[in-house]
């Protein structure tokens, strides 16, 4: 790895450490990050140019270095990778780092389609669990529920009157884990609804075995939504992405299907917790009857 760095990107460090998400090391005290990049490298020209705006917006973001022929990609034992220079954050992050982040877009952009996006993926799901679910029984037993709790969110979201709302900078998977480091990487990045990310890191601290009371109700209470994204935020809440993920890992034998327990064991709880939130509305918005949540 030594000698790649030192031919691809002209740096000659003399320690690299390898960690679980990559190799890092130190020259003149700037610390670099090379990555294996992940994604479909189909996309990597819009990852570059959506990082590019938002260094132009003086947005802070982990820069990407380009390697010596100008390229972000850079191949590696026929492996994409890609190298940032990084600030190490070692503390895990909080709702308010997320609120900090999602700062308002001035980039045009077509408001995302939940409804479609999440449509698409339950039918492929549904596909997919046809073909490969017989040697998976726990998933089997689980899966119709989970593609119902979709279909919920699916139809809310659907019933909703779109109005123009104001996207911000988000993040295309955030976990409770995530330290304040993985908030700034340019890899994760998307445009979106702001309810996006504090739903999704809200689902994942539950299901990590934390209590989400407190970080919900200080959301719900200070965070002046419309109507259309209070509704946006308990559609996020519903669907299961949290299971899906965990679907995918499990039926791709990365992960063993006893792991599906650690959210099916915590079915009512989260319920309870959906109930909570569509009574609360009730009191203040006009909202859409769900029969399962009355």
């Amino acid at each position: 790895m030594k000698n790649a760095i030192n031919y691809y990107y002209n740096l000659y460090p003399e320690n690299i450490h390898q960690i679980e998400k990559g190799y890092y090391f130190i020259i003149n005290k700037t610390r670099y990050f090379l990555t294996k990049y992940l994604g479909d490298t189909k996309d990597i020209q819009k990852i570059y140019d959506m990082y590019i705006k938002l260094l132009n917006q003086n947005f802070y973001i982990h820069p990407i270095v380009l390697n010596n022929q100008n390229q972000v990609l850079t191949y590696i034992n026929s492996e994409p990778y890609i190298l940032m220079i990084t600030i190490y954050y070692k503390n895990k992050i909080t709702i308010n780092d997320i609120l900090y982040f999602s700062k308002q877009t001035n980039t045009p952009q077509t408001p995302p389609n939940w409804g479609e996006l999440w449509s698409q993926k339950n039918d492929y799901l549904e596909y997919q669990i046809s073909q490969l679910g017989q040697k998976h029984p726990l998933i089997r037993e689980s899966f119709s529920y989970y593609i119902g709790l979709g279909e919920t969110a699916i139809q809310l979201v659907n019933s909703l009157e779109k109005t123009n709302i104001p996207l911000v900078y988000a993040h295309k998977r955030i976990d409770e884990s995530y330290r304040q480091y993985d908030l700034y990487n340019p890899l994760n990045i998307i445009i979106d609804y702001s309810v996006r990310d504090i739903a999704e890191y809200l689902k994942s601290k539950f299901f990590s075995g934390e209590d989400i009371t407190n970080e919900l109700a200080f959301y719900l209470n200070n965070s002046k939504l419309s109507t259309y994204e209070y509704f946006l935020f308990l559609a996020r809440l519903i669907y299961p992405t949290y299971y899906f993920d965990l679907y995918e890992e499990i039926i791709t034998d990365r992960k063993d299907d006893e792991e599906i327990k650690k959210i099916t064991d915590k079915v009512d709880d989260f319920e309870s917790i959906i109930k909570q939130i569509y009574h609360y509305y009730k009191t203040f918005l006009p909202v859409p009857r769900i029969d399962w949540l009355e």
